[in-house]
């Protein structure tokens, strides 16, 4: 399997524990990727990829190989650049060219003016994920892609997982926002019947989760939209009345439900 050039820096952890160091590896002179983790377990070493915490409280890589040739060719690159005593450097050239992939599955969420979601495909080989398609000023759109953050002495610290070399941060966010230009893909409503149980066939992991996060957002802007007009529909109470009635002290006002907008999104790395 031919491959693009993989540089590998590895800095060895000063905690005791299972995690040996982190690395940060290059791909294809392109994109960088922090931290990868080293890790000790019953079998030998492995490599633990960047994760992120998604709405549901769950823990997803947002990196990973794709093929489990593309892993142990990534866990070997990795593992050669690794020295108990001192950080290293190591580069492995390729017979490739960088060439990405990009996916785009668009779906709307009002309420935080997301559009979409796109994976990006690096020669076959490796997979990023939940990159996030934003509405921005003036029609323009604008992508962001995923960040890790931990607490520093009590602060909570945002860095970036993925960095870019040679404009590749501008030809990719412009690759994502031309695919979600295009018209959209046809059949959603074919794999909604799917999904339901209403028509036979079958649905890849992905797209069981865009159906079901189109769903919650379709619902909760429904919810929103309930509750503004709810709220136009109030009227100022009549003083008078109430004064005449007697019942300015005992006056009830019934609530008509309320809507609790979602927390932001928190991306911890484990």
């Amino acid at each position: 399997m031919g491959r693009p050039s993989i540089k590998v820096n590895v800095w060895p952890s000063s905690k005791k524990g299972k995690v040996l160091a982190n690395a940060k590896v290059i791909i294809g002179d392109a994109i960088s990727v922090y931290p990868i983790r080293i890790i000790e377990g019953k079998g030998g070493y492995y490599l633990g990829m960047p994760r992120v915490l998604d709405r549901e409280g769950e823990y997803r890589d947002v990196f990973y190989p794709v093929t489990g040739e593309a892993r142990h060719t990534l866990t070997e690159l990795v593992l050669k650049a690794y020295s108990k005593d001192r950080p290293l450097f190591r580069e492995f050239p390729g017979d490739e060219e960088f060439a990405p992939e990009v996916i785009v599955r668009p779906y709307r969420d009002n309420l935080h003016d997301l559009l979409g979601y796109s994976t990006v495909i690096l020669n076959g080989m490796f997979r990023i994920e939940n990159i996030r398609i934003y509405q921005g000023e003036n029609d323009r759109n604008y992508v962001m892609f995923p960040e890790r953050g931990y607490r520093d002495e009590g602060e909570v610290v945002i860095r970036s997982i993925f960095e870019f070399k040679n404009d590749w941060d501008r030809k990719l966010r412009e690759e994502i926002c031309r695919k979600y230009n295009q018209p959209r893909t046809q059949g959603w409503s074919e794999r909604i019947k799917i999904a339901r149980g209403e028509k036979e066939g079958k649905l890849s992991y992905e797209e069981l989760m865009d159906i079901r996060r189109q769903i919650d957002a379709e619902r909760r802007s429904s919810a929103h939209n309930r509750e503004e007009k709810t709220e136009a529909q109030i009227e100022e109470p009549d003083q008078e009345k109430q004064v005449q009635e007697g019942q300015e002290e005992s006056q009830e006002y019934i609530g008509t439900g309320y809507w609790e907008e979602p927390a932001e999104e928190t991306y911890l790395v484990l």
